[in-house]
C-alpha cells in the first residue's frame, strides 16, 4: 500500500471511530454528568475533612 492509501484508510478510521465516540456520548451524557458530580462531591469531602483534621493540630 502506499503512503497515500494509509492516509485515506486512516480518514476513513478516524471519521468512523470519531461518530461512534460521538454516539456513545450523547448516550451516556447523563451518567457522565452524575458520575462527575459524585467525583466533586467525594474531592469536596476529602478536602473538608483533611481541613477540619489541620484545624485540632493546632
Amino acid at each position: 500500500m502506499t503512503t497515500k492509501s494509509y492516509t485515506v484508510l486512516g480518514w476513513v478510521v478516524w471519521q468512523v471511530g470519531s461518530r461512534v465516540a460521538k454516539k456513545k456520548m450523547a448516550e451516556n451524557r447523563v451518567k457522565l454528568g452524575a458520575v462527575g458530580v459524585v467525583a466533586l462531591v467525594l474531592v469536596g469531602g476529602v478536602v473538608a475533612a483533611r481541613s477540619a483534621g489541620d484545624d485540632d493540630d493546632g
